[in-house]
């Protein structure tokens, strides 16, 4: 016969399991919905497709982010990214009236500032390097779309974006005149420093 001791020590065992098993059910559901990695930092990417093809590149393996820059004259953003391969690109963007949501053009000499995105294909500087603005082609329109600018915390900002330019070579010498890049995407962490000030 069970005695009411074994009884009450069996339900708390039972109640005690399925409360444990609500909390760890929960966790891994917050966990798989979060953009924060395992160590609670904001997951990092950039990434195109060039002629279909995908180039992705990856935070310094040094540093373990990505190399960002922001100019207070002129509020512009720039995001330095390199490939595996060696290959980098360069995003940047501004506005005179500072850093919001919104859509923002490749331009040439907008207020002393050149922004768009630039292509360098070679580890080493070459002939094939693509712009989203040249001589030629002075301005295309909504180049960068900012989706998310995150100042939550203050030390970390969250900037996400996309952005599908038609690019252009620089030089002549180049045999791919022009192409369309595709899917990019971008979400960073700027952390505002004595460089790069906060906005």
């Amino acid at each position: 016969m069970i005695n009411q001791s074994n009884l009450k020590t069996g339900i708390s065992f039972i109640i005690s399991l399925f409360l444990a098993s609500i909390f760890f059910s929960c966790t891994e559901t917050a966990k798989s919905a979060s953009p924060l990695s395992d160590n609670g930092a904001a997951k990092e990417y950039f990434s195109v497709k060039i002629n279909g093809k995908l180039w992705e590149a990856f935070p310094s393996k040094e540093f373990k982010e990505y190399n960002l820059s922001y100019k207070e004259l002129g509020h512009q953003f720039s995001i330095f990214a390199e490939a595996a391969d060696g290959s980098r690109m360069d995003l940047s963007f501004h506005s005179a009236k500072g850093l919001t949501v919104g859509k923002y053009p490749s331009t040439r000499n907008d207020n002393g500032m050149l922004s768009g995105v630039f292509f360098y294909p070679e580890a080493k500087s070459s002939d094939k390097e693509l712009a989203s603005v040249t001589l030629e082609i002075p301005i295309q329109e909504n180049t960068v779309q900012v989706t998310k600018i995150d100042k939550t915390n203050k030390a970390a900002y969250v900037i996400e974006g996309t952005f599908t330019p038609s690019m252009y070579a620089v030089y002549q010498s180049n045999p791919e005149r022009s192409t369309k890049f595709t899917e990019g995407k971008f979400r960073v962490i700027f952390r505002p420093n004595s460089m790069s000030p906060a906005f």
